[in-house]
């Protein structure tokens, strides 16, 4: 995680000033690229939306986790409380990510033994989603037609350490070979 900037006087007290004027229970502030935030309790807010649930580094990079994660920080110098009920997400598209709740728990590998394993998983401000296309294809090796059609248009966190492996062990033959 990148080191991010540490909360001057002019950051808490916007902070402050912001948070303390929402209404508790459907105050809402929207953080462009991350998501939006309600006031749940006197001195707390809660992540209720994440806008890209695909972290992408912006040109400091920065994901949308380490400026929610920033924001917690900023909350500790105020005291107040930052919580996460995430209860929509979208992907950089603006669409709804799918993620059926009798999925999850799912776990599945790739059909042309890549190494890729995928799992759903509930919605978590913390992680990475990817989601699997109509073509099936894995997000590791591209190979179409390599995952569960039950996961198709399904958003899943993809473990791609197998394939890093065996992409590494690809490598060190080769260069061997040579």
């Amino acid at each position: 995680m990148p080191d991010m900037p540490p909360a001057t006087q002019k950051d808490v007290e916007w902070a402050y000033y912001l948070w303390n004027s929402l209404a508790t229970g459907n105050g809402r502030w929207v953080l462009p690229n991350v998501g939006a935030y309600v006031r749940t309790g006197v001195k707390q807010l809660t992540l209720r939306e994440i806008h890209f649930s695909k972290p992408q580094n912006n040109e400091f990079g920065q994901s949308v986790f380490d400026n929610h994660h920033w924001i917690m920080t900023l909350a500790d110098n105020i005291g107040w409380e930052i919580m996460e009920d995430v209860v929509l997400a979208t992907d950089n598209e603006g669409e709804e990510v799918n993620i059926p709740t009798e999925l999850i728990g799912m776990v599945s590998m790739c059909a042309d033994r890549c190494g890729a394993v995928f799992r759903v998983e509930e919605m978590s401000p913390a992680q990475q989603y990817v989601k699997i296309q109509d073509s099936l294809s894995c997000p590791c090796c591209g190979r179409e037609h390599a995952v569960e059609p039950d996961l198709k248009g399904v958003y899943v966190v993809v473990d791609d350490r197998g394939f890093v492996l065996n992409e590494s062990r690809r490598e060190k033959e080769e260069e061997e070979e040579e």
